[in-house]
């Protein structure tokens, strides 16, 4: 019997999990590893097996910028205790027709962010920008992080608590004699309370569904040379205008031995899916189309780069009615931290730390209003 049971080992429930255990509270956290060969895998997957995200501070909303600044001062400390490393700082260009509000944000929560010219751009970094949007450049701490290295630096500081870490996945949530029940094939175990972090996996452990928009995505990596000029990169309207936005991070090494720039984006025609076709999705290889456009807008942005091989793979946006994290309570001693929206690797610290709050005697622990993540259900 367990205070506190987390569901979902990712960014969000990792965090969530080494505040409370930290904190003192007797947690066990539950969710499993990355499979080895998603093509034979049921699931459930994850948004984390990847080597880079964007960090930054200047967001498009208030809110974002706050928990992402909130999450980066916390960087240090966490690589530091675990000895795992998963940020860099390789600043990030941003290109948006509301960049002056992304500024704004940016600067109110502490960000260090200034308008440039595409000018500018092109002699610091070799990004040719040829739309008219406004252009600005967040210097130190944005950049990148590493999420798996920060999933494994979060669980080691957890497991370092003497709190328990079950690396299977759950498949059952059952209310029985006033306590949870959580099950899967590797057994069961029973808690008080319950946070449920499963992202676009694990909704239907809920007894009333969440509204959310499980959107598919495609990933490319182009195998390029290093460039410690190159930084991190968001442009709304790409070249390819079968993009809406794109984004990429600078030069990496990859598990496979590839140095590569991994680029994304979001298909102006695209729709949610149901998680029994996200199934089938993790287990192809994405969207050609997605794949093309996207090679299209690296090619045009950079044309000076030569690439060795490409990459494509699938992953999925889990988007939230209001844009931010559905975080609160949904039954009694039952509660979730879900929806990342696609902006919430750099935030997980942060999001994590507040739905810890929740199961503290003091309750809501942010100057951010409780209602701005109500968990909002399906009709």
């Amino acid at each position: 019997m367990f205070d506190i049971a987390i569901i979902g080992r990712g960014l969000i429930g990792s965090a969530a999990a080494r505040h409370m255990a930290e904190s003192g509270q007797r947690v066990v956290v539950i969710g499993p590893d990355e499979p080895t060969d998603r093509r034979l895998s049921s699931g459930p997957f994850s948004s984390h097996p990847d080597e880079g995200r964007i960090t930054r501070i200047a967001g498009r909303t208030a809110v974002w910028s706050h928990l992402a600044a909130r999450s980066i001062e916390r960087y240090a400390d966490i690589a530091s205790r675990s000895c795992i490393d998963f940020h860099a700082s390789s600043g990030l260009v941003s290109c948006s027709p509301i960049a002056d509000e992304w500024v704004a944000n940016g600067v109110e929560a502490g960000g260090v962010i200034n308008r440039v010219s595409a000018e500018w751009v092109l002699e610091k970094t070799g990004i040719e920008i040829t739309n008219s949007h406004p252009i600005v450049y967040e210097g130190p701490p944005a950049g990148y992080i590493n999420p798996r290295s920060l999933v494994r630096a979060q669980t080691k500081l957890v497991e370092q608590t003497q709190s328990n870490v079950i690396k299977k996945a759950a498949t059952s949530l059952e209310l029985k004699l006033g306590k949870y029940v959580i099950g899967g094939a590797w057994g069961s175990i029973s808690a008080a309370r319950v946070l449920v972090a499963t992202g676009a996996f694990g909704r239907e452990l809920l007894e009333t569904p969440l509204s959310l928009q499980r959107m598919c995505r495609t990933t490319v990596t182009a195998e390029v040379l290093p460039d410690p000029a190159l930084p991190s990169f968001i442009m709304v309207d790409p070249p390819d205008a079968r993009l809406e936005e794109i984004y990429w991070v600078p030069p990496i090494l990859y598990p496979d031995g590839r140095v590569a720039l991994k680029i994304g984006g979001n298909l102006i025609e695209s729709n949610p899916v149901e998680q029994d076709d996200l199934i089938e999705w993790f287990q192809g290889n994405g969207s050609a189309t997605e794949a093309d456009s996207l090679k299209n807008c690296l090619q045009e942005l950079i044309p000076q780069k030569k690439v060795v091989s490409w990459k494509q793979k699938p992953c999925v946006v889990t988007n939230t009615l209001s844009g931010h994290p559905y975080i609160g309570w949904v039954d009694k001693g039952l509660a979730v931290a879900i929806g990342g929206c696609g902006a919430a690797a750099k935030s997980s610290d942060e999001i994590g730390r507040i739905a810890a709050s929740l199961f503290s005697e003091s309750g809501w622990d942010s100057i951010i209003s409780e209602k701005l993540f109500a968990p909002i259900f399906q009709n």
